[in-house]
C-alpha cells in the first residue's frame, strides 16, 4: 500500500476530492522515489492528488490517501511504459522499412516512432474510456487531526 497524507482542499464532483499532499522525508528512502509522482518534486513541495471521498471528507480536513502497489504499478505500465514500447518498436520497424526505400532512414524510423506512439496513446484511450475511473484512483480512508 501507497500511503500519504493531505488536506482537502476541493470537492470536485459527486464522491471525488481534490487532496494536497506535501513530499516528506519518506520519500527519500522509497525504492519507486523517482519514478512516482511525489518523486518529482522537491521536498515540501505539494502535489494535487484527485480521490475517491467516500467518507465524506470536507474541506480543510486533514486525510490519510491510500492507493495499492498494484493500481500504481498498472496504471504506470499502461500510461509509460506500453507506449515508449511502442515508440521503440515503430522507430525499429522504420528503420527497417528505410533502409529499403530512398528515404532517409532515419527520418521513416522516427517518423514511424511517432506514428506508433499516437497510435498507443489513442489505442489506450479507446480501451479505458468504458472504464471505471474510480478503479486506480486512490482513496481516501481516514479523515485525521494532524499528521
Amino acid at each position: 500500500m501507497i500511503e500519504e497524507y493531505g488536506t482537502v482542499i476541493e470537492l470536485t464532483g459527486e464522491g471525488i476530492a481534490l487532496v494536497e499532499c506535501a513530499k516528506n522525508s519518506a520519500c527519500q528512502h522509497c525504492a519507486a522515489a523517482d519514478s512516482c509522482n511525489m518523486g518529482s518534486c522537491e521536498e515540501g513541495q505539494m502535489v494535487r492528488v484527485e480521490v475517491i471521498n467516500a467518507l465524506g471528507a470536507e474541506v480543510n480536513d486533514k486525510v490519510k490517501v491510500v492507493t495499492t502497489t498494484k493500481n500504481f504499478l498498472q496504471s504506470s505500465l499502461m500510461l509509460y511504459i506500453v507506449p515508449v514500447i511502442s515508440l521503440v518498436v515503430g522507430a525499429g520497424i522504420g528503420q527497417l522499412i528505410g533502409e529499403q526505400t530512398p528515404y532517409d532512414a532515419s527520418l521513416v524510423s522516427a517518423l514511424l516512432g511517432v506514428v506508433f506512439l499516437v497510435l498507443t496513446f489513442l489505442g489506450i484511450r479507446a480501451l479505458t474510456r468504458n472504464w471505471q475511473r474510480e478503479r486506480f484512483m486512490p482513496k481516501i480512508v481516514s479523515i485525521v487531526n494532524q499528521y
